[in-house]
């Protein structure tokens, strides 16, 4: 397999990539939680983007939203996970690199920051929801209001809701 990007193993991801002329890397993302799913070797990263979309929709501009938050899900994780450190508004960059095993087509993730460190194999394949905007002016981003992009989270939520939600968090 070829050096991967994270927009070329992204699926279902219509959504985000209306929001963009060209995803951002995956560098310099404020990670504010990492969710290990209790269902299947699963791990999700709830993180910031460097940069805010280009192609937001009007209502996130009428709000003056320029902070944008994403969840990102690695599936068929392998039994090699190991994390140090905790995820609060940790400075992260995430690497993904080939693995080959076989036929399976697998990725290495290593996700870094300062005291903080996330490594591990994966499907090679990328989810991504819960897509939602905010106002950097607004008090503490884990109480601020947001703008969700799928209309059921902008339905039911107006702030994000607590790690514990497993209904948020244990789907994307």
């Amino acid at each position: 397999m070829k050096a991967v990007t994270w927009p070329e193993l992204l699926i279902h991801s219509e959504q985000l990539t209306a929001l963009y002329t060209e995803l951002p890397p995956l560098e310099h993302l404020i990670l504010r939680s990492v969710h290990l799913s209790p269902y299947g070797p699963g791990v999700t990263l709830r993180a910031e983007l460097p940069r805010f979309p280009d192609l937001a929709p009007p209502a996130w501009a009428e709000a003056g939203c320029d902070r944008f938050e994403v969840q990102i899900a690695f599936m068929a994780v392998g039994e090699d996970l190991r994390m140090r450190g905790l995820p609060n508004r940790t400075v992260a960059d995430v690497e993904l690199s080939p693995f080959v095993q076989g036929e399976e087509r697998r990725i290495v993730v290593a996700v870094t920051g300062p005291g903080f460190s996330l490594g591990f194999t994966a499907h090679a394949a990328l989810k991504v929801g819960h897509l939602n905007a905010y106002r950097s002016g607004d008090q503490d981003p884990y109480t601020a209001r947001r703008w969700f992009a799928g209309r059921v989270d902008q339905h039911l939520h107006q702030v994000m809701p607590p790690t514990t939600a497993r209904a948020f968090y244990e789907r994307s």
